[in-house]
């Protein structure tokens, strides 16, 4: 019974924000080693555990090799991007900020592309992972590619028309993005599409998370009351309350993870909480 509560709490924690984080950008550099190498992504909306995503790469058309690198349990805001590449010295002298996280499973080139996973399955994807990229349209060998506004995530099936494409040995002869013609246009990706769902989450607030004081502020867009119910990881309901102010009291609470189901009328979606 306990796995079955922790089962649909997993559930509705990845149907409020499952499809909250997008590939923008696949880069393949010229420095030494063929660095930098990696992805930009961007948080279409708030992220409160980014550990529900990983990515990985697809070597030379040879197919999936699933899930590399799992993201740690980071809270992410909503237009937040994201870039993970093979190392970090290259990338920060190529681009003159360093990545978020590094890992061996962006040591791409190419023709190589990449698959985003949410809660271990295909979210969106760059480039056909049963075929190498050598020559084909979306071939980034010494260059980049960058997803078109307002697109994706695309999910197991790659849209070439999402992206802008550099063509191939771009960064030839260069030593920063800067420089390169064209440069490829990092941290530009934005999306203004909100789903039905998407929506919902922005109707509602609720911070500081992770929370250590024992209250977290709870706010709407309309100013509405809110009816609120707090699960643990084992299913039993620990708070259940209308709230009519911003601030809901969890000092009685303890250490942990929970699931908040927040409604307003129709209006319903669940949020993460961390208590620490």
């Amino acid at each position: 019974m306990k796995k079955i509560y922790f089962l649909l709490f997993t559930i509705s924690l990845s149907l409020s924000y499952g499809q909250d984080l997008v590939l923008t950008g696949i880069y393949d550099g010229p420095l030494s080693g063929g660095t930098p190498k990696g992805v930009e992504l961007y948080a279409i909306a708030d992220i409160p555990d980014l550990s529900i995503y990983g990515i990985g790469s697809a070597n030379n058309g040879g197919g999936t090799d699933g899930e590399e690198f799992t993201f740690p349990n980071d809270v992410i805001a909503a237009g937040t991007y994201i870039y993970v590449a093979s190392e970090s010295t290259q990338f920060t002298n190529f681009f003159g900020f360093a990545p978020n996280y590094t890992s061996s499973a962006m040591g791409i080139n190419g023709d190589d592309a990449v698959e985003l996973f949410a809660n271990g399955s295909v979210i969106d994807t760059f480039g056909d992972i049963n075929t190498d990229g050598s020559g084909e349209a979306w071939d980034y060998l010494d260059g980049w590619a960058y997803r078109d506004n307002n697109t994706g995530p695309d999910g197991t099936t790659f849209s070439t028309s999402s992206w802008t494409y550099s063509g191939i040995n771009v960064f030839d002869g260069t030593s920063t993005n800067a420089s390169a013609t064209p440069a490829m246009p990092i941290g530009t990706y934005t999306n203004n599409t909100l789903s039905t769902q998407d929506v919902e989450k922005a109707t509602f607030s609720m911070f500081p998370n992770p929370t250590t004081n024992g209250f977290v502020n709870i706010k709407t867009s309309n100013n509405e009351t809110t009816q609120v119910a707090v699960y643990d990881i084992l299913g039993k309901q620990v708070i259940n309350t209308t709230l009519s102010a911003e601030r809901l009291n969890v000092s009685s609470l303890k250490a942990g993870v929970y699931a908040v189901r927040l409604s307003q009328g129709n209006t319903i979606t669940t949020k993460k909480l961390v208590i620490k």
